[in-house]
């Protein structure tokens, strides 16, 4: 695309609907490479990332499904399988996942800034992927920190879930959303 950053950071979006274009794991590790470059007290750089695909990505789907019908507790019976379909589409049409998981560190000062640090860490995959013509969608909800979930990325009892990343060319265009400008928000003090 050849943005420069002012422009890429203006028109990225959060896109969810994809075309069937497959999704390159060399390009995600190699983006992924770029995107830790981020601020990082102590240099902690708490974060690994399962890519889910697969056998893998069924049974994620298969999580999904039951989230949704459990969702929909108040639809007729007779509803439940397709709103569960619905859940379990969801994901198998998504490219390509990557889960963007935090040890959580003892002290908890650090706990906060690791957890700044990885969200920045996405914010820099996510430009990247703009630019390269992608769209990454960040989840998090009931199927990133359900149990399940949690035991098929082997989910460590001292790790957190950050989010979970849809990446996919998009589908669809979108329309951006307003900004109140930042120079509404500011306070000088003297």
């Amino acid at each position: 695309m050849g943005m420069n950053l002012k422009q890429l950071i203006k028109e990225r979006r959060s896109i969810s609907i994809y075309k069937e274009e497959p999704v390159s794991a060399d390009l995600m590790k190699e983006l992924l490479n770029t995107a830790v470059w981020v601020p990082n007290h102590k240099m902690t750089e708490p974060w690994r990332f399962v890519f889910v695909n697969g056998e893998a990505k069924r049974k994620l789907a298969e999580i999904n499904r039951e989230i949704a019908k459990e969702k929909a507790n108040t639809a007729p019976v007779e509803k439940l399988d397709e709103i569960g379909e619905i859940g379990y589409q969801k994901i198998m049409k998504v490219p390509f996942i990557i889960f963007v998981i935090n040890k959580i560190n003892p002290i908890q000062k650090l706990i906060e800034e690791d957890y700044a640090s990885a969200s920045c860490l996405i914010q820099n995959f996510s430009l990247l992927a703009w630019e390269e013509g992608m769209s990454v969608f960040w989840k998090t909800g009931k199927l990133t920190f359900c149990e399940e979930t949690a035991e098929l990325i082997g989910l460590k009892d001292d790790e957190r879930v950050v989010g979970l990343l849809q990446v996919g060319y998009p589908a669809k265009d979108q329309t951006p959303v307003p900004r109140i400008p930042a120079t509404e928000r500011i306070t000088e003090l003297p």
